[in-house]
Formats: structure tokens, C-alpha cells, sequence
């Protein structure tokens, strides 16, 4: 009754030989991630850079920039999810058209809080299983 089971030991979801550095957390995506942490970051860098300044102007570059954050959040998107996500065309346009209405609304805050929100998402599961993974590999070697 008291038998001990075996267990096995889940492949890695990253590769465990390439060194953990800021850039792998940006683009490696995890399982039930929506998005790259790298695009939450597009989002909220195109937001501050694009609407920041609009008091400046008076708001006349309103339609101008609205337009231009659209295409580049839209973009962005579309490649960084294409690319490092190895998400299908039709999926990345769809996160893509998300990004860029988030990015086009002439107020920074909306893109603001939707880039830190899939940046804490992914982020957070992505420090959740390093922790995690440190913690089994460092019972697994003492074993």
C-alpha cells in the first residue's frame, strides 16, 4: 500500500543549456501565454511615444498619430507573435488588430494598462516556472 511511485521527469520548456537572459524572457513564449511579453512592452513603448507629447501640439496631431499607432502596433504585433510566438497568420492579425485599436486610442493610459497587463501575465508565469524549474533541478540533483 505505502509503494512509492515512480515519477517522471517533464521535458524542459525551454532549453535548460541557453543562459536565462532578459531577451529569452521578452520572446520565448510559454504554454497558455496570449502574448509575447515583448509585444505588452511594444504596446506601452508606442503608447508613451506616440501620445506623450500631444499637449504639445494641442492635440492637432491627434488624427495623425492615432493612425500611425495602429499601423505599427498592428504590425509589430503581427511579426513579433508570428515570429517568436509561432502563432498561425490568422491569429496574429487578430492580436495584431487588438494591439493596434490599444495603441490608436488617443489617451496613453488605455495601451499603458493593456501593455503592463501581458507584460505582468506572461511575465509572472514566466518567473513562475523558473522559480519552479530551479526548485525541482536542485531536488532532483541532491536525489
Amino acid at each position: 500500500m505505502n509503494e512509492k511511485r515512480h515519477q517522471e521527469v517533464l521535458p524542459p520548456l525551454r532549453d535548460s543549456n541557453k543562459p536565462g537572459d532578459w531577451l529569452s524572457w521578452l520572446t520565448e513564449p510559454l504554454p497558455k501565454q496570449f502574448m509575447l511579453p515583448a509585444t505588452g512592452l511594444l504596446i506601452m513603448g508606442l503608447d508613451w511615444l506616440l501620445f506623450s507629447e500631444e499637449a504639445a501640439s494641442f492635440g492637432l496631431l491627434i488624427p495623425f498619430t492615432s493612425l500611425v499607432g495602429f499601423a505599427l502596433g498592428t504590425y509589430g504585433t503581427y511579426h513579433l507573435q508570428t515570429r517568436y510566438a509561432n502563432d498561425r497568420r490568422s491569429v496574429a492579425w487578430l492580436k495584431g488588430l487588438l494591439a493596434g485599436v490599444l495603441v490608436g486610442v488617443p489617451f496613453p493610459l488605455a495601451g499603458t494598462i493593456a501593455g503592463a497587463w501581458i507584460m505582468a501575465n506572461s511575465g509572472l508565469a514566466s518567473l513562475r516556472w523558473r522559480l519552479l524549474k530551479d526548485r525541482f533541478s536542485r531536488r532532483s540533483s541532491k536525489a
